[in-house]
C-alpha cells in the first residue's frame, strides 16, 4: 500500500511536466505562425538575417607621413528596396602604432525617407579594412550616399581631407 501511495503522487507531477511542455510547445509554433502587426516579415530569396544585398561603395585610403587622404566611390548605384548592408574598404599607410598620427573614416547612407545611417572609424596605426552600415530602405526611391576621410597629426590637428563623395543611390 505504501508503494501505491507514492507512485501517484510521482505520476500527477510527470503528468503536470508533460502537459506543461505541449502547451509551451505550442505557444512557440503559434508564435512563429503568426507575425505581429508592424512587424516586418521575413523576405523570400534570403539568408537568415533577411538582408538582401551587400553593396560596396567605394574606398578611402590616407597616409600618415604623406599627410594625404582620398574617396573613390563607384558611382551611381541602384539597390533593392528593403534591408541592405553598404561597405566601403579604407587604408592607413605609413602611420606607426600610438605615434598621434591617425586618420578617421565615414560612411554615410540615406534611406528613401532622406534619414542618414552612419558609421565611422578611428585608427591609430597603418591598417586596412571595411566599414559597413545595414538598415531598411524605408521603401522606395531615390537617395545618396557620402565617403569622407581624413589623416590628422598630434592633439587632432587635421592634416588632409578627403571627399566628401557624394553618390547617387536609387532604392527600386
Amino acid at each position: 500500500m505504501e508503494s501505491r501511495n507514492r507512485f501517484l503522487p510521482v505520476l500527477a507531477v510527470l503528468m503536470l511536466f508533460v502537459s506543461v511542455s505541449a502547451g509551451v510547445a505550442s505557444a512557440a509554433q503559434a508564435d512563429q505562425e503568426n507575425i505581429e502587426v508592424g512587424e516586418i516579415p521575413p523576405m523570400v530569396g534570403t539568408d537568415d538575417a533577411g538582408a538582401r544585398a551587400t553593396i560596396h561603395l567605394g574606398s578611402m585610403s590616407t597616409d600618415g607621413d604623406g599627410d594625404t587622404a582620398s574617396v573613390a566611390g563607384v558611382g551611381s548605384v541602384t539597390a533593392p528596396a528593403g534591408q541592405n548592408t553598404f561597405t566601403a574598404t579604407y587604408s592607413n599607410v605609413n602611420d606607426v602604432d600610438n605615434d598621434g598620427q591617425g586618420a578617421i573614416y565615414r560612411l554615410t547612407v540615406y534611406d528613401a525617407l532622406g534619414a542618414a545611417h552612419t558609421t565611422q572609424k578611428r585608427v591609430d596605426w597603418a591598417t586596412s579594412g571595411t566599414i559597413s552600415v545595414s538598415f531598411n530602405s524605408q521603401g522606395s526611391g531615390d537617395a545618396q550616399y557620402e565617403l569622407w576621410c581624413e589623416t590628422h597629426n598630434w592633439f587632432d590637428t587635421t592634416t588632409a581631407i578627403g571627399g566628401p563623395y557624394i553618390g547617387d543611390l536609387d532604392y527600386v
